[in-house]
């Protein structure tokens, strides 16, 4: 991203090419080529906007008029017309450039867009936005939606001196209105770029994209969150974790992360991203650690010190959202968040779970859209959970769930169960409500409902399967197919 108050020797602008559009009135555009620093941009203006831009520098800054080409009204398209016209244009806006050496007046920034691709113009619409309608914003929900080139420019402005402010650039484009309204945000999304939508730019192929018509690669900005010292909740979409600078400085008030649509293949990328980028010795405090709030038992004398000044645990995360990446497994890491109650891993990769018995506070996991092919001895890790989500998974057996003795709702549709028998695994649970098997080869068989409900006997009226209780023929029906089952259990000792 450039930095023009940083830069302003190393700039170039130059109007290397026209068109002629095809159109009846055949318009002409002119190609501007704007570079600063390393980073160059391209903005098409028609002679018309060169005009505009001169009426108004005339009138705000008192430049000299005679500085553009004049207008031709015969003639104004021939060839040789048109090239004359475009080296004269080239010469007007490096003469400005040279004019305004120090700092661009907003009319001439907002002509060559660097309030798209420069950090302070940008931040001075972000400014003028916040100062208008930061309060209407706040007022609904304190929450907003930025792009990468934004919380950098953000980030980075931290660093700059302040610029030399002219008398426009003072009140409503005054950084502080951004730090002002960023400080009060308590739920921040952040993508590569935005659309008209939310769902514009999350892909994770969009960081490797040019923003608009630049240079600038989202995957390459980097960027702490330094002005959101109060965020409760950060979303981000399709952006590498190895973006984000110093995330720790959010543990005092953060309590839930949402990563979605990218390429990690393990959890500690996010939750210990400050030290798994920048090459840090990891280690995992235990449980007991945790709750004494004391370095690993295992550290060398240096790793204490490490540990000491920058605590891993996320003392106040109580849910984690990684829907869509590319998760392989879930690491020790996720120890770090002993407080967690829900998480949410769909959509991964994920072929078994493990460091999960740590999270006594954990209720809701959803492991939907995985590889999962077993459950086994499942009790060991998830003892307190009360939802369970496996839906659209691997599993032929349930086996390993009977002995979560705690679970409430089940959700194990789009498996690959076709044995009525598995159910009696889950049927025994005391407090389990909800059952969804449907999109199994199970819930496919004749009278699938009322011989799934026989299972659970007396409580067949109780459970919700598949979204709906069983109707009054549906429990009469597995009332008489329960009786059967227990006459045949009842007979079987006797064989």
């Amino acid at each position: 991203m450039s930095c023009y108050f940083r830069q302003n020797s190393d700039c170039e602008i130059t109007v290397p090419t026209f068109r002629t559009s095809d159109s009846s009135q055949s318009v002409t555009f002119y190609d501007i080529n704007i570079r600063v620093g390393p980073i160059e941009w391209i903005v098409t203006r028609r002679y018309k906007d060169f005009d505009n831009l001169n009426e108004k520098l005339v009138e705000e800054i008192s430049i000299s008029k005679k500085l553009l080409p004049p207008k031709k009204i015969v003639g104004n398209k021939n060839p040789t017309f048109l090239e004359q016209r475009r080296t004269l244009l080239e010469k007007y806006l490096k003469e400005l450039l040279v004019f305004f050496r120090i700092q661009l007046p907003r009319v001439l920034a907002e002509f060559l867009e660097f309030n798209r691709y420069d950090i302070v113009y940008l931040l001075q619409d972000l400014a003028m936005h916040f100062n208008e309608n930061g309060e209407d914003i706040l007022r609904t929900k304190k929450e907003l939606h930025f792009s990468a080139l934004e919380v950098y420019a953000i980030s980075e402005r931290l660093n700059l001196p302040c610029p030399p402010e002219s008398i426009e650039h003072r009140g409503k484009f005054d950084f502080s209105h951004v730090l002002d309204f960023c400080s009060q945000l308590t739920i921040i999304q952040i993508t590569p770029v935005k659309g008209s939508d939310d769902t514009f730019g999350n892909d994770y192929n969009t960081v490797d994209v040019p923003i608009g018509r630049s240079n600038i690669i989202p995957k390459n900005l980097k960027f702490n969150l330094n002005a959101f010292r109060n965020l409760i909740c950060l979303k981000i979409f399709a952006i590498p974790s190895e973006n984000i600078i110093d995330i720790a400085l959010l543990k005092p008030s953060l309590q839930k992360i949402c990563v979605h649509n990218t390429t990690i293949t393990s959890i500690n990328q996010v939750l210990l991203c400050d030290d798994v980028h920048k090459n840090t010795s990891i280690d995992i405090p235990s449980t007991e650690d945790v709750s004494l709030n004391r370095p690993s038992s295992n550290m060398s004398t240096s790793l204490i010190k490490t540990s000491v000044t920058t605590n891993r645990t996320w003392h106040n995360i109580t849910e984690l959202d990684f829907t869509s990446n590319l998760l392989t497994q879930i690491d020790e890491s996720i120890r770090t968040v002993p407080q967690i109650r829900v998480l949410s891993l769909e959509q991964n990769r994920l072929r078994n779970i493990k460091n999960l018995a740590e999270l006594p506070h954990l209720q809701v996991l959803n492991l939907s859209i995985n590889l999962i092919a077993d459950c086994n001895d499942w009790h060991l890790e998830l003892g307190n959970l009360v939802t369970l989500n496996l839906s659209q998974n691997k599993l032929k057996s349930i086996r390993g769930l009977r002995k979560l003795l705690s679970l409430v709702n089940l959700d194990i549709s789009c498996n690959l169960i076709d044995d009525l028998e598995e159910v009696d695994n889950v049927a025994s649970l005391p407090l389990l409500e909800t059952l969804r098997l449907t999109g199994n080869p199970l819930a496919s068989s004749v009278d699938y409902r009322p011989r799934v409900l026989s299972r659970f006997h007396d409580r067949a009226s109780e459970i919700v399967l598949d979204s709906e209780k069983g109707t009054q023929q549906e429990l009469d029906t597995a009332l008489v197919l329960s009786a059967i089952l227990i006459s045949r259990l009842r007979q079987k000792p006797q064989q």
